[in-house]
């Protein structure tokens, strides 16, 4: 056996990275070994083998690169968004697919933790399974290389926290590679898709020493890649509907699973304005917010035709060009910014609305000397700029939004969006729906414009919505029925209050 074994090819006889089998694999294999990629995504849609090239490759990486640099005990990493996926699609397929010469399963090794500790003729290497729950907690490690099953299941900040772990002693920068396998869909779609297929980076990537523009690479994976696929998987994935087939079958990035809104089309919903007739002469004009420091804040200027129609004409997202990460700037910063802006357009006093979320009306903490600050509102009322609450319904702005992109009759959706509003296009088609409500969107993805966006839309509603209708129990006892009543009195008293009415 042990002379079987020294004759045998890894590629072709042990990993079975065989063109004739799945090419793509043999492509990203090339793609790898050129010495250029450092980021690599594969895959892209159901069924393209991308959870066994990961584990595979990187059991290939310990051995090559012990073969390179005679360096021993390297360790690599391979995760996933959570244990229970972690075991379901790589720790189960350990014990039918790795020769027990490779090497052995250890589930607590007292340094790797769970791993596959790799046999000393090999090199000793570690291929290490991680979970990330909690990126955080891989800060002073070290890998010589990762890969992450499902890369769009995790945020950006889990990108950056894994790939500043990518160092290994005596190995390249460039050969501490990161690899993602991933179909569409997702939190992390937005930020997977714009470095990868857009290929829209922030300055930190390209402003410097090094242009890692250059490191990023993408080998498509379908499942008409994959041979071993049963006949029956085939008729799955034909019986999907269309927009699912196009995401899950051809790897189509513009629609997949979960999306929040996959309506929306540039077909349908983009439009193309002059910059002379950006607002037309007599149109009713309004301006929308969403805050944000840490985070983006989004700002859209809207105006309508005779029909009601809502044209996003304009935007302003405050962004660092990092998915997600917001500018930093004071209030008075944006307030002076919108001023701006809006006397470029010529539509300095032509604002009549401008609606803000309930975050911009509440005190700021006073960081100079304690104590409470100046709201938003405030700050930008004092320099000229009134804001009005947007209604924060959740349920309800959601079903407006999607009203107004529903195609009518004549053919035009209530709502179309300039092709210059770069950050609409970017993160609102990219939105998921909450897992545990499907009338709200994931908040955890980049859903700022459409935050903003929704002001309008509760602002001028459609009719056609229908209303939410809410089915009460009858009260339990008589205590609760005393309850109620008083807080009908006080809710009374209030409303009488607010009309300057005297209360019976």
């Amino acid at each position: 056996m042990e002379n079987d074994r020294k004759t045998l090819d890894f590629d072709l006889d042990v990993a079975n990275f065989r063109a004739d089998k799945n090419r793509k694999q043999v492509q990203a294999l090339e793609v790898l070994d050129s010495g250029l990629i450092k980021f690599l995504l594969y895959g892209g849609a159901l069924g393209g083998g991308k959870s066994y090239f990961l584990r595979w490759y990187l059991m290939r990486r310990l051995i090559k690169l012990f073969e390179k640099y005679k360096i021993r005990d390297l360790a690599v990493m391979l995760a996933c968004e959570d244990y229970p996926a972690l075991k379901d699609r790589q720790l189960v397929k350990l014990f039918k697919e790795f020769p027990r010469w490779l090497g052995q399963h250890i589930a607590n090794h007292k340094i790797y933790g769970n791993c596959f500790l790799v046999e000393p003729e090999y090199g000793s290497g570690a291929l290490c399974f991680r979970n990330l729950d909690d990126p955080s907690k891989y800060m002073s490690s070290e890998w010589a290389a990762i890969a992450v099953d499902e890369l769009t299941k995790n945020k950006y900040k889990t990108f950056d926290d894994l790939r500043m772990r990518l160092r290994f002693k005596g190995i390249p920068d460039i050969e501490c590679q990161f690899i993602g396998g991933t179909n569409p869909g997702g939190i992390g779609h937005g930020w997977v898709k714009q470095l990868w297929m857009t290929k829209q980076f922030p300055p930190e990537w390209y402003d410097g020493p090094i242009d890692y523009r250059k490191q990023f690479a993408y080998v498509p994976s379908l499942a008409d890649d994959n041979p071993y696929l049963d006949p029956g998987y085939w008729q799955m994935l034909n019986t999907l509907p269309a927009p699912l087939r196009k995401a899950f079958r051809y790897g189509d990035w513009s629609t997949f699973i979960g999306q929040a809104f996959p309506e929306i089309t540039k077909v349908a919903h983009e439009y193309k304005p002059t910059p002379d007739n950006l607002f037309p002469q007599g149109a009713w004009i309004g301006m929308t917010f969403d805050w944000g420091f840490g985070k983006p804040f989004s700002l859209g200027w809207w105006h309508t035709d005779a029909d009601g129609r809502l044209y996003r004409a304009a935007e302003w997202y405050g962004w660092s060009g990092t998915a997600d990460e917001g500018l930093r700037l004071p209030d008075s910063a944006i307030a002076e910014g919108i001023k701006k802006r809006e006397e470029a357009w010529g539509i300095s006093n032509l604002v009549t609305m401008r609606k803000a979320g309930p975050d911009c009306f509440q005190k700021k903490p006073d960081y100079k000397g304690g104590g409470q600050g100046r709201s938003t509102a405030e700050i930008f009322r004092d320099l000229g700029i009134i804001l009005t609450p947007g209604d924060p319904s959740r349920k309800l702005k959601i079903r407006q939004f999607r009203e107004r992109l529903r195609i009518q009759d004549d053919r035009l959706p209530m709502m179309l969006i300039n092709a210059d509003c770069e950050n609409f296009w970017r993160t609102v088609p990219d939105l998921i729906v909450d897992e545990n409500n499907i009338e709200d969107v994931d908040t955890k993805g980049e859903d700022h414009v459409y935050d903003e966006l929704a002001h309008v839309c509760m602002a001028r509603p459609l009719s056609s919505v229908k209303p939410i209708v809410v089915i009460r129990r009858p009260p339990k006892d008589a205590s609760e029925v005393a309850d109620l009543e008083r807080q009908r009195i006080w809710e009374e008293i209030n409303q009488a209050n607010e009309q300057n009415l005297e209360p019976y």
